[in-house]
C-alpha cells in the first residue's frame, strides 16, 4: 500500500539530531482518530516531556473528544482545539510547561501528515510561516519559529515505514493523512467506507454508494457511466473536510497506552 515519501525519512533523521536542542515535544493528533495518529515511532522521543493537542475537534464527536481529553490526560498534558478556538488556548498550554519563566524553552512541534501542524504553527505566530493545505506531506523541511522566550520547531508529518494494520490506514485515508491516490490496496479502501458508513447508517455497498453519489454530483464520464475514480477521490476528500458531519473513527479509548 505505502506511501512512504523519501522526505519522511529525512524528517526522522533531522528529527533525531534536534532532539538534544529541544526541552518539550508537542504530538499533534487528530480528534477523529488520536490512536491512529500515533502511527509514528514515539520512542524518537523518550526522555523527553510530551504535551498532546486533540486537534480538528470541531470535526470530531465532541462525547468521544471529552473522554480522549480524560483519558490521555492520566500521563500526559493534553488539550483539544478547533479552526475556531483563541490561539491564547495553545500559547497558554505550551508556556505553562515552560521550565523556567526567563529562560528560553525549545519545543518540538510533531505529527502524522495533514493533523494541522502547519495551521497551529501560522496561528502562534500571527502570520503565514508554513505552507498549509489539505494534501499531505505539505511541509517539507525543519524550521524554528520565535514566539519571545519559546521558540517552536516546526517538522514534517512522520508515519511508520510500512502501516501493517488495516484499520489505521483506513482512519488515516478518511481523515486525510493518506492521499487516496497512494492507496494500493483496494480493501484498505473498502475498510474506510465501512468505518464512514457506520457512523451515517447508510445500508449500500460501496459500489452502489459510488454510483449514486457520482450522479448525484454529475461525475460523468464518456458514454454516460459514472466516473468512478473521480467520485472516489471527492467522497474521501468530503469525508476528511468533515462535509458530512463529525466522526469519531477511535473510540476506544482504553487503548490508550503512552510509550
Amino acid at each position: 500500500m505505502m506511501w512512504y515519501p523519501g522526505h519522511i525519512s529525512k524528517a526522522k533523521r533531522k528529527i533525531k539530531e534536534f532532539l538534544k536542542a529541544v526541552d518539550t515535544i508537542l504530538i499533534i493528533l487528530d480528534a477523529r482518530a488520536p490512536l491512529a495518529t500515533t502511527a509514528f515511532e514515539r520512542e524518537l522521543f523518550s526522555g523527553k516531556k510530551v504535551l498532546y493537542i486533540l486537534n480538528k475537534s470541531d470535526l470530531a464527536d465532541e462525547n468521544y473528544t471529552n473522554l480522549w481529553i480524560k483519558k490521555i490526560s492520566e500521563t500526559s498534558p493534553v488539550i483539544s482545539f478547533s479552526k475556531d478556538e483563541p490561539v491564547n488556548k495553545i500559547k497558554k498550554f505550551i508556556k505553562s510547561f515552560s521550565k523556567e519563566k526567563l529562560k528560553e524553552t525549545r519545543v518540538l512541534i510533531a505529527g502524522v501528515p495533514n493533523v494541522g501542524k502547519s495551521s497551529i504553527i501560522n496561528k502562534i505566530s500571527g502570520r503565514k510561516l508554513a505552507k498549509t493545505g489539505m494534501a499531505p506531506g505539505i511541509t517539507r523541511g525543519l524550521q524554528w519559529i520565535n514566539l519571545g522566550n519559546v521558540k517552536l520547531l516546526d517538522t514534517p508529518g512522520i508515519l511508520y515505514s510500512k502501516l501493517f494494520n488495516k484499520d489505521i490506514a483506513a482512519k488515516l485515508l478518511l481523515i486525510g493523512s493518506l492521499p487516496v491516490e497512494s492507496i494500493e490496496k483496494y480493501d484498505i479502501i473498502t475498510r474506510a467506507y465501512e468505518l464512514f458508513k457506520d457512523e451515517l447508517n447508510i445500508n449500500k455497498s460501496f459500489e452502489e454508494f459510488l454510483e449514486e453519489y457520482g450522479k448525484q454530483r454529475g461525475f460523468i464520464s464518456k458514454g454516460g457511466i459514472v466516473d468512478f475514480e473521480r467520485t472516489k477521490n471527492n467522497i474521501f476528500k468530503s469525508i476528511s473536510e468533515g462535509k458530512f458531519g463529525r466522526f469519531t473513527y477511535d473510540k476506544e479509548v482504553n487503548l490508550w497506552m503512552q510509550k
